[in-house]
């Protein structure tokens, strides 16, 4: 079973996501914290994208061969709220991708 992890960290004028996928430690730094984040799986080609889902920007893709059911799984570190919003329509930045 392959796990990923993300993490986030604000700093005074940009942010912090740490993505972990199997061993990997990829960051990526963002000036504009997005107030949603969009996750999209397409099994079939093998791909897990995060992106900004006010402004359609990909924060990071992971390429994968799904062999399994996979199963999403999310956890805060600290108390606090997290919403999930399933059943949306796909963003226009995918449907052209």
């Amino acid at each position: 079973m392959r796990r990923l992890t993300v993490f986030w960290f604000p700093f005074s004028r940009s942010f912090l996501y740490r993505f972990l996928h199997a061993g990997v430690m990829s960051d990526v730094r963002v000036t504009e914290h997005p107030a949603r984040i969009g996750i999209l799986l397409d099994y079939s080609a093998g791909r897990l994208l995060f992106f900004n889902a006010e402004r359609g920007l990909v924060l990071f893709t992971i390429r994968h061969k799904f062999t399994h059911a996979a199963h999403p799984a999310f956890a805060l570190e600290k108390a606090g709220a997290l919403t999930l919003c399933t059943g949306m329509d796909l963003p226009e930045f995918v449907k052209h991708s």
